[in-house]
């Protein structure tokens, strides 16, 4: 792609201006991006990301001009912006990696056959004729031409055929693969050095979560992560019947009101929203709800281990489900139309997942009541980050592209909105306003969120919004814990299978119950099922009770240990301790 040409002299202005405000001793020097001594050549890297619907390669073209621009007078680099649709992103980056590595593979061979040709030659006493070699120096100088003044400008270098720089990652799963690919650049050693100034602009748990085996591989994209569970409650149902909301904290403390509102208020719905148990995983493929797992109080975060076990033994479980039960039986769980609401819908109490934005359009008319914080978890902190290639042209400069992006506005914008005037324009309260749809690219896929503009159709405060909600994130203690099918053997399958069988049963018979005298000896029967060796003639005879077990045993001395789910979880926990 055609590149943006910059001065010499202005490059060399630059970079005495930096001289000179370091000798004069600017407080200010560590907290700007300053060029580094590994800036002086001119080189082009290569930026891989994922284009909207509707982007033309005229827009793509005219973006990349302008962030070159930016980027030469900064760093004395160009930028090639290698965009692709998002169905087709991922096998072209694979595609262009498994390519490099194919003709570095082809190289290294021809270099040893051409070593064991030598060695041969030699032993026969013929003359050897060396293969000549240019390397270039760091003082070699940039190649110019004139432009239309007569003037001279640095010419910048195509991408090599070999070359692969900053590219970005879009989900947890895209950062395995590539990491076990080892295609990812370790980037602990900039994150300590020149580019220390992202670990002052990104909350450090996203930063944190950059790492895989313990080196930091990416950056994650900073954005508002997460959600908020909040519980809602009608200011003026609750002042009729005399509640007090400094009493409230949780869904037990309005169930008494929630059946005021069911025998009193017709014209209301007295429970909306998803009821569903906060802060459980049930330790199985995709979330399959089953009688295993851990329900967690909503304090509890990674660092300490919560092992899988039987959710009949979990006080916060068994807590939940009588709580379920009554209302249940009382009439007032939400009918499937209204899991789901608006801030037209009537009600009494509501439980909504959100973020402040979305609260705003309630609190004039309820109370709102934070259930849980919003958590970290692998499918929303992952949700947009840039590596750096082991086949990048230079780590230093590709790591100062990725940490302009994260501290400067400039070219966050110009990724991510498309030129000023031409696919956007900005009103006075700093919100975007689209204007053209030449230029579609994905907030979170371009950079630190936070240094953009506020995207359009958000509160002219929505960044603010972000950071406050950010600053309540946690991890979840089952942060980056995955459980994958092919991490089954044929027996834990057969198990899990039964299991699943088990907990179909349980949830079929809790449903029968029409109080809570049944309720209790629905959990008691089913939980003896589970735990009794003897029980039911044999039907389970306690064996479920080994998925969860951590240090399971052998059946005979010559066989390994069955693997369980719980085996599973402490292999993971200890590694990540």
């Amino acid at each position: 792609m055609k590149k943006r040409f910059v001065s010499i002299a202005l490059c060399m202005l630059m970079l005495l201006t930096t001289i000179a405000t370091a000798a004069c001793g600017d407080d200010s020097a560590e907290d700007t991006l300053a060029l580094e001594s590994n800036t002086a050549e001119a080189m082009t890297l290569s930026i891989w990301g994922i284009k909207g619907e509707g982007t033309t390669d005229e827009a793509v073209a005219a973006v990349e001009a302008a962030m070159s621009k930016i980027t030469e007078v900064q760093f004395n680099t160009a930028i090639e912006l290698n965009l692709y649709d998002e169905d087709e992103y991922k096998d072209a980056l694979v595609e262009r990696m498994d390519t490099i590595q194919a003709q570095i593979d082809a190289e290294k061979a021809e270099a040893e056959a051409r070593k064991q040709a030598e060695k041969e030659a030699k032993k026969r006493g013929e003359e050897i004729t060396k293969v000549e070699t240019t390397e270039t120096t760091a003082d070699t100088a940039d190649e110019t031409i004139l432009d239309e003044y007569g003037l001279p400008t640095t010419l910048y270098p195509e991408v090599e055929e070999d070359q692969l720089d900053i590219f970005l990652i879009t989900d947890y799963d895209m950062l395995k693969e590539l990491n076990e690919k080892q295609v990812l650049s370790s980037l602990d050693e900039q994150l300590s050095g020149s580019s220390k100034l992202i670990k002052q602009y990104l909350h450090p748990t996203i930063v944190s979560a950059g790492k895989v085996g313990g080196k930091t591989v990416a950056i994650p994209n900073q954005q508002l992560v997460g959600e908020y569970t909040y519980m809602l409650v009608n200011k003026e149902l609750f002042d009729k019947y005399y509640w007090d909301i400094d009493n409230v904290s949780t869904l037990a403390d309005v169930y008494d009101f929630i059946l005021d509102v069911k025998r009193e208020e017709p014209e209301y719905q007295p429970l909306v929203g998803d009821v569903s148990p906060i802060n459980i995983n049930y330790f199985s493929l995709n979330g399959q709800r089953t009688v295993f797992g851990n329900m967690l109080g909503v304090d509890k975060v990674s660092g300490d281990a919560f092992e899988p076990m039987f959710l009949f033994s979990s006080t916060n479980w068994k807590q939940y489900i009588r709580l379920y039960k009554k209302i249940d039986h009382a009439g007032c769980i939400p009918t499937e139309e209204y899991t789901t609401f608006t801030p037209e819908t009537k009600f009494g109490v509501g439980i909504m997942k959100g973020t402040e934005v979305d609260l705003a359009a309630y609190t004039e008319d309820y109370h709102a009541i934070v259930l849980q914080v919003p958590q970290g978890t692998s499918d929303n902190i992952y949700n947009g980050m840039f590596a750096v290639s082991t086949y990048t042209k230079n780590l230093a400069r590709s790591m100062e592209i990725i940490t302009y992006l994260n501290t400067e506005s400039d070219l966050r914008n110009l990724f991510g909105y498309g030129i000023e005037g031409v696919h956007y324009t900005v009103g006075e309260d700093g919100v975007v306003d689209v204007i053209s749809d030449e230029y579609n690219m994905k907030l979170e896929y371009t950079g630190n969120c936070f240094m953009a503009y506020v995207p359009e159709g958000q509160p002219a405060d929505y960044w603010d919004i972000a950071k406050r909600h950010n600053i309540e994130l946690v991890l979840s203690p089952y942060f980056q814990f995955e459980i994958t099918e092919d991490m089954f053997d044929e027996d834990m399958m057969k198990l899990y299978e039964e299991i699943l069988d088990f907990s179909e049963e349980f949830y079929d018979a809790l449903d029968k119950t029409t109080n809570e005298d049944e309720v209790e000896d629905c959990i008691d029967y089913y939980w003896e099922l589970c735990d009794d060796d003897e029980a039911d003639d044999g039907k389970y005879n306690g064996k479920l009770k080994l998925w969860v077990e951590p240090t399971p045993l052998a059946e005979n001395e010559d066989e390994d240990p069955p693997m369980t789910i719980g085996k599973l979880y402490k292999e993971w926990f200890n590694k990540k301790r």
